[in-house]
């Protein structure tokens, strides 16, 4: 059998669940040595693909690595069930436009439906996005952010932060999505910057009492014109009052004077002159007239004019700024100090009210056009083009984000910022150099808005007293009951979801009537609090204690403003602690081309398309290796195929091994390496140094998270050391039929060593391990393992390094051999005389080796005679003849037939040990010259009893060769 991925792995999981082989691996020890990894949970809203395969192989990876050096490790799964990314994909499944369509349909059956869609993804996510992929995740005891023993989690973290003092309701400037139709936090805003063109335009605003002279400001969200309040300057900029002439006679224009020169050749003006200079202090009071008075009647009823503020820079516009109070968190703290009345014209489904005026019932997109188009049939807008910038869009929806002025419940993130900032600085970050992302949105946190006006998601537990405002926090279910004067016939599922919730009576002594704020809590919240409520922290205080704070944790490059902070801010809030010790920060999947994968591209590789295809372990070991774990990796499918090829060479490895100790009775119980270790050779112990040094480095690169450089250590060695070097060394002792003690020496060695190879290789590939550890080391050694998963990893020996350092360089000299050999035009299979060789100390010893790999009857140092080719690299030289010499000409061609007829044994499905019968029909007198003068070897090589020139008997498998441009009959059949 040849390597099959999909068959194995396939075999490999039977085999696990019949013997239990995952439950032994993860039963955890809260006494014993510990990794504890907390799940990010992915959203079960969508189908795994390839970019979570990626992000889910490293943890397994992980996991897999402390468990083999002896941890007990703790691998709960996750699932993050709840939130505006399931309700996204409900109302699109349903039809459904708005939160109006959402009540006419119905929020009972909406929350049902909302249930029902996540239980659909659940099942591709365990068995694709975890099962399959040899991801071994407490999948029965995964946590669930819908359950209610979960979210009370997210009410006693309310609770906790009110009564610290970190509980606020406040009336603030917020992004909103006007689709999803509430507002966001800013770690979600930062989710979702994509660059789009909006207008950029500079208009003027005509100075109260004065004819002619005007404030100039500039914006690329003409909509907000609608609901300006005033124009700030800087304090102590100059501003200069600019004479300007144009056919229609002369108009006086206010703009920074350092800006005059540049702004007017931008709006082409040619007659121009400074008239006055003043302060901005200077300028703060004067009056000026709403550019739209007589559209938005609201707004000229109110007096308008200029203040000073320190946000005000010189970098884009004019040096005066437009004031919109409602739509920017810099204009409101400028209206909060100055006493300015904070309207709010915008809805939250991004229409204008009535307050808009004449764009009532507008959306404010569509305003934009509208207000430009005014503002010039006014003859106030002075220029006109567009801007492409970076704009924040609905993190889940893509709609672009609208900011504005509502009420809203905060946690007051800016009150324990530095606490958390100095927790932070406390945990290890790899790689470190993309440390400064999380810790600057720390430094810079702002109060976290928690409330949103959504569906499906937690509830926030704040009741308020319709006699007196007052609010009343509920911690849990049970205090939830105790307080219900009365409630719906629901089970705590749904009376922990809306609408049920918001159906709780609730009355007290002091209170007849409570009711709830109408809101549920961010989801990131939900995931956020994952660090206790995952265990359920305060009834299984024992294990979680044992848990907190988790070992490690990973996620994408995003959840650096995303879940990470999320853990963080709720965790100090409620333990004042950071809940992780390490994270790894991943870099995300690209297409081949380098193209963000998305669903409108068709450009996304689904996991059950990609693991169904290629197999689990190929497609791991390609992603560990393509790329380090926190870069961006350029994904190609065609590529696989090479991973599947470097398991196909361990595969083959294995098998050679396994031909030949079965063929000379090797039994690793009477032919121990202890008592064989005199006898092995030199390549023997060279083997086994490097195999200490493969277990080291390997274990360094992953105690560091270099995932990618210990994936890459231990394909090399397999392909390289294992395959490509030992191997090579190794068939000469094989093949021969003598008792050799150094033959079992050898065995004993690759045996020991090929048990490491697969212990470590578990960790990367756990399926294919799995198998050639069943198949060939437990074969060999029943009281091994019984899974290569429960083996314990390699404990590494002595190395000797000047061993290691003299076998690199006679491999290095076979390899300029090579190439000398090339520029020749000289085979390797073809023999030569001898290799010249210079610079080559160390692998001076060795001559017999190299002669042996060389393909050379001969090693010898010196120069190159006259007519040889030479090679040269890194000061090392090799010389070859020039061309193939006529005394070796007839056994190079007895090589070309010997490479022939074992390609037909392997043809005709003979097995290694079986004898033949060759027959050979030359029709060419050079053929017939090295059969007859090299029979001997040809017939050693290919296992011949006999070895006959001529036509072979009737029924025997035949083929006909072209060798160097000679023709053959070759006939074979196992011997009798």
């Amino acid at each position: 059998m040849s390597y099959n991925a999909l068959k194995v792995e396939e075999e490999v999981r039977k085999f696990w669940d019949q013997r239990g082989v995952e439950e032994r691996w993860r039963a955890f020890d809260p006494n014993g040595r510990r990794f504890t990894f907390l799940e990010g949970p992915p959203t079960t809203n969508g189908f795994p693909h390839v970019g979570h395969i990626r992000g889910r192989t490293y943890k397994d990876v992980v996991l897999r690595f402390w468990r083999s050096r002896g941890y007990s490790v703790w691998a709960q799964g996750g699932w993050d069930m709840q939130g505006l990314p399931v309700e996204l994909e409900v109302e699109q499944r349903q039809g459904l436009r708005s939160k109006k369509d959402i009540e006419r349909f119905g929020v009972a059956k909406f929350a049902e439906e909302c249930n029902k869609l996540v239980d659909y993804y659940l099942a591709f996510w365990e068995e694709w996005g975890t099962r399959r992929l040899g991801l071994w995740l407490d999948l029965k005891g995964a946590y669930q952010t819908r359950r209610p023993e979960y979210m009370e989690y997210a009410w006693r973290l309310i609770k906790r932060a009110h009564e610290r003092g970190l509980l606020a309701e406040d009336y603030r400037v917020l992004w909103f999505c006007p689709r999803c139709e509430t507002s966001l936090s800013d770690h979600e805003v930062d989710l979702g910057y994509a660059e789009r063109e909006d207008p950029s335009i500079y208009v003027k605003f005509k100075v109260e009492g004065r004819e002619d002279e005007y404030l100039v400001v500039w914006t690329t969200t003409p909509w907000t014109i609608v609901d300006n309040e005033a124009v700030a300057v800087h304090a102590e900029y100059d501003y200069a009052k600019v004479e300007v002439s144009s056919g229609d006679g002369r108009e006086y224009w206010w703009l920074a004077e350092r800006l005059v020169p540049q702004l007017m050749q931008m709006f082409g003006v040619k007659e121009w002159r400074v008239v006055e200079t003043r302060k901005g202090a200077e300028l703060a009071g004067i009056r000026y007239i709403h550019p739209l008075a007589d559209l938005v009647p609201e707004r000229a009823t109110r007096p308008h004019q200029i203040f000073t503020a320190e946000f005000v820079t010189l970098e884009q516009g004019t040096g005066l700024v437009h004031i919109a109070p409602g739509h920017g968190p810099e204009d409101f703290e400028l209206a909060q100090r100055y006493g300015i009345k904070v309207t709010n014209s915008v809805e939250i489904n991004g229409v204008y009210n009535e307050l808009g005026g004449k764009y009532a019932g507008m959306y404010v997109f569509d305003v934009d056009k509208k207000v430009v188009e005014d503002l010039k049939e006014r003859g106030l807008l002075i220029y006109q083009t567009s801007i492409r910038h970076e704009y924040p869009h609905c993190w889940r929806c893509g709609t672009k984000l609208v900011l504005r002025a509502d009420r809203q419940w905060f946690i007051k993130v800016s009150k324990m910022r530095d606490e958390m900032y100095e927790e932070l600085r406390k945990v290890k970050i790899y790689p470190e150099k993309l440390r400064y992302r999380f810790d600057d949105f720390v430094k810079n946190a702002r109060d976290w808005n928690i409330s949103r006006s959504r569906f499906w998601g937690t509830p926030l537990p704040i009741w308020r007293c319709q006699k007196d405002g007052r609010i009343m926090i509920v911690g849990s279910v049970e205090e939830l009951k105790s307080l219900a004067k009365k409630l719906p016939p629901v089970d705590d599922f749904w009376l922990m979801h809306r609408p049920w919730i918001d159906q709780v009576e609730i009355s007290t002594p002091d209170c007849d009537r409570w009711v709830r704020e109408p809101y549920v809590a961010d989801v990131w919240m939900d995931s956020g609090i994952a660090w206790i409520a995952a265990v359920d922290g305060e009834r299984k205080r024992d294990l979680w204690e044992a848990l907190y704070p988790f070992s490690w944790v990973t996620e994408a490059i995003d959840q650096t403003r995303g879940w990470f902070y999320s853990l963080l801010a709720t965790s100090m809030v409620y333990t004042g602690r950071a809940p992780y010790q390490s994270i790894l920060i991943t870099g995300h999947i690209l297409d081949k081309e380098g193209q963000k994968m998305s669903k409108s591209k068709g450009n996304v590789v689904w996991a059950k398309d990609l693991l169904g295809r290629y197999g689990a372990d190929p497609t791991r070991l390609y992603l560990l290796t393509k790329a380090a774990p926190w870069e961006a990796l350029n994904f190609d499918p065609d590529e696989v195929k090479h991973a599947a090829s470097q398991l196909n060479i361990l595969w083959n490895v294995v098998k050679f091994a396994d031909t030949y100790m079965s063929l000379d009775g090797f039994d690793p119980r009477r032919h121990r390496l202890e008592d064989l270790l005199g006898k092995a050779l030199d390549e023997d112990r060279w083997l086994l140094s490097a195999a200490s040094m493969l277990a080291r480095r390997v274990a360094e690169h992953m105690e560091n998270f270099e995932i990618h450089e210990a994936a890459k250590a231990w394909v090399d060695f397999v392909v390289e050391t294992l395959s490509h070097r030992y191997v090579r060394l190794l068939r000469r002792r094989v093949w021969s039929e003598e008792p050799r003690e150094d033959k079992y020496a050898a065995y004993a060695v690759l045996f020991k060593v090929l048990k490491d190879v697969l212990t470590i290789g578990g960790i990367f590939v756990p399926h294919v391990a799995e198998y050639l550890w069943q198949n060939f080391v437990r074969r060999y050694e029943p009281e091994a393992a019984e899974s290569v998963h429960l083996a314990r990893y390699p404990e590494p020996g002595a190395v000797d390094e000047e061993l290691l350092s003299a076998f690199d360089e006679v491999f290095n000299v076979f390899s300029i051999a090579a190439e000398a050999r090339n520029k020749a035009g000289i085979k390797l299979r073809w023999p030569i005389s001898r290799i010249v060789v210079r610079g080559a100390s160390k692998a001076a010893k060795y001559s017999d080796l190299l002669a042996y790999l060389a393909n050379a009857k001969s090693v010898v140092e010196g120069d190159c005679p006259e007519g040889w080719i030479a090679h040269e690299e890194g000061g090392i030289a090799v010389c070859v003849p020039g061309k193939l010499e006529p005394d070796l000409y007839y056994e190079a061609l007895a090589r070309e037939l010997v490479r022939r007829i074992q390609v037909m044994r392997k043809e005709a499905g003979l097995s290694v040990s079986d004898y033949i019968e060759v027959y050979i029909d030359p029709q060419h007198d050079d053929l017939r010259k090295a059969v007859e003068r090299n029979g001997s070897y040809i017939a050693n090589e290919v296992r011949a009893v006999k070895l006959t020139l001529g036509k072979g008997p009737e029924g025997l498998y035949g083929k006909e060769w072209d060798i160097e441009d000679m023709k053959a009959r070759v006939y074979l059949r196992r011997a009798g």
